[in-house]
């Protein structure tokens, strides 16, 4: 894997796929846990590399879906309290 924006294509069981948003269209698989979101079908994030474990963040201004920014906003909320 390497670091980029990335679009959430399918989530099955503990694992997201992942397909970059860049001309390459790679794919990788990537833990639901290790997500800073509850991921769903159709977001995108940023994805990079911090010491040894690689990290997410929810990239709201690319994501379409009003599920995901809801999802996003009430965990955000949680997270606070």
């Amino acid at each position: 894997m390497k670091a980029g924006l990335y679009k959430v294509d399918k989530i099955e069981e503990a694992l997201a796929l992942l397909v970059s948003l860049e001309d390459t269209k790679q794919t990788y698989t990537f833990p639901v846990n290790d997500f800073t979101h509850e991921p769903i079908r159709g977001d995108v994030v940023e994805v990079w590399l911090d010491g040894d474990a690689w990290k997410t963040k929810y990239r709201e201004e690319e994501t379409g879906s009003v599920k995901s920014h809801a999802l996003d906003f009430l965990k955000r909320m949680a997270d606070k309290e």
